[in-house]
């Protein structure tokens, strides 16, 4: 009968070597866990559509024919946003339209880099690339935008004081004019 004998596994000293040098590696290397979850974060505001066409949130607020929350396309611009919602209405203000963008979900660790948890309020005038054509001043949405259309100035007043009050003040003034010219006869 034969007995076959049992080797035991050499380690080399190049598994040490490289074993070491693992060990040695700095944790900056590795994925920090603040890190993951920021990406994690980034990554659940995207959504999958019917097609395999990837989807974002953006919300639309104010002087828009149809406000709320829309599913669109990434790398959608805000005029194509504007016309997924009807278009502004009338009295909208074209040449200060806001996007408020949350940074803490785009930025570094602990999401603030350096802006405390501020969201960045990106002006935009459309009115220049309608007038203009200058598509550069018509940015791409990212996910979890907040896109705000304000009414103009006269908009404003006129919604403060009402149509009925306008034609009041209007025919008010004219009374005025109307008696001075009189007794001044």
């Amino acid at each position: 009968m034969k007995l076959k004998m049992i080797q035991k596994p050499k380690f080399s000293r190049l598994y040490l070597f490289i074993l070491i040098i693992l060990i040695q590696i700095p944790a900056k290397i590795w994925p920090q866990e603040s890190d993951v979850s920021s990406f994690m974060n980034r990554a659940a505001q995207y959504y999958l559509g019917d097609k395999d066409e990837i989807l974002m949130k953006i919300n639309v607020w104010g002087f828009i024919q149809r406000p709320g929350q829309y599913l669109v396309p990434r790398n959608t611009d805000l005029i194509s946003l504007i016309s997924f919602a009807g278009g502004p209405k009338d009295g909208a203000n074209l040449s200060t339209i806001r996007i408020i963008r949350d940074v803490k979900s785009f930025q570094g660790k602990n999401g603030n880099n350096g802006n405390h948890d501020k969201a960045q309020i990106i002006s935009v005038d459309i009115n220049r690339y309608l007038e203009k054509g200058e598509s550069k001043v018509v940015p791409v949405l990212q996910a979890g935008d907040t896109v705000l259309l304000q009414p103009t100035f006269g908009n404003k007043v006129e919604r403060f004081l009402g149509f009925g009050s306008v034609l009041g003040i209007i025919a008010a003034g004219a009374s005025v004019v109307i008696i001075i010219d009189r007794l001044s006869r």
